[in-house]
């Protein structure tokens, strides 16, 4: 694979990933611990059935690469489930301040944590230097903010007034986006010790890395969504006629989900870890083009769509950026 085809498979892969998160507002009533383990049991085995086909069935040597690492199995398989935690916590905070503010902090930490650890653990391809991979991270931060300020402008625009929560919802809602920041970087860890690249020969091949994430957000998942079903008593939902959209949802999210980390990964092993994260953020872009689409800034003023527009500008800046010191 070509490092243009890579790119491109990354910005694929970002708008998978920017494209699910409202799925929750079409479930109704139906239970987010519920939702998620669908999503990540549907990622599962959407996961291993295109490993198991795109190896016409013969994958011996993906468990033999695991048990000849087991430690490292673990490993990726721990980041995998933080990662699905990180995206629980994420999600619930959602429901309560909203996705801009929400996609905003974790944005913005995600770059700033994931870059460093992709760069220094992953390593960087050669002609791309740390200066220009922090100067990547700083653009999509000022276009993540830029953004971010779009939202307040729409909100202004709209004379949206929201009564302020009660302190004990306030603070439980801060503590769960501090929580969910740096849980979400750990897909980046897992990456950056998980899978073998041009730039770094320890780790698995492509397909035991994506494989052991899989099982690990879906064992995760069901751990700590199955605990809050059993405390809740919500079981029942799991497989409740009433509930079909929601199902379908929910696999369909697994598959923009899962698959955007499948061809992330993918395009990791050619561009590096480091190069394909950030280009990965532009994922929040789309989120907000997303949410053009699902009505969010209607009524808005020109001013506001500018700046909107303006904050993806920066984005597609960044990414130019950092493909240009790939082929400069």
């Amino acid at each position: 694979m070509s490092q243009t085809m890579a790119i491109f498979m990354v910005l694929a892969a970002a708008f998978l990933w920017g494209s699910w998160m409202q799925a929750t507002k079409y479930t109704g009533d139906f239970p987010l611990p519920a939702f998620l383990l669908w999503l990540y049991g549907f990622s599962f085995v959407l996961v291993w059935s295109f490993i198991l086909i795109i190896e016409g069935f013969d994958i011996g040597w993906v468990f033999g690469e695991i048990c000849a690492d087991p430690w490292r199995a673990l490993f990726v398989m721990a980041c995998g489930a933080g990662m699905a935690l990180g995206i629980q916590l994420q999600m619930t905070v959602i429901g309560r301040v909203g996705l801009v503010l929400s996609n905003s902090v974790n944005a913005t930490f995600g770059i700033l944590l994931g870059t460093l650890l992709s760069a220094v653990l992953g390593k960087l391809p050669e002609g791309v230097s740390y200066g220009r991979v922090f100067l990547t991270a700083l653009i999509l931060i000022c276009a993540t903010a830029i953004c971010q300020y779009s939202g307040k402008l729409r909100d202004q625009d709209l004379e949206r007034k929201s009564a302020r929560p009660a302190a004990t919802q306030d603070t439980k809602s801060a503590l769960l986006m501090i929580l969910a920041a740096p849980l979400n970087t750990t897909y980046a860890l897992g990456l950056s010790l998980g899978v073998r690249t041009s730039v770094s020969a320890g780790g698995f091949s492509q397909w035991p890395c994506i494989g052991l994430l899989a099982a690990g957000s879906f064992l995760g998942t069901l751990a700590f969504s199955g605990a809050r079903l059993t405390k809740d008593r919500q079981w029942h939902t799991m497989f409740d006629r009433k509930y079909k959209k929601a199902y379908a949802l929910a696999c369909l999210s697994g598959a923009c989900h899962y698959g955007g980390n499948l061809i992330h990964t993918v395009s990791s092993a050619v561009i590096s870890v480091s190069v394909s994260w950030l280009i990965g953020r532009t994922g929040s872009m789309w989120t907000y083009l997303w949410g053009i689409y699902h009505k969010e800034y209607t009524g808005a003023s020109k001013k506001t769509y500018a700046v909107l527009f303006a904050g993806i500008g920066v984005y597609v800046l960044g990414i130019i950026l950092l493909a240009y010191s790939l082929y400069g």
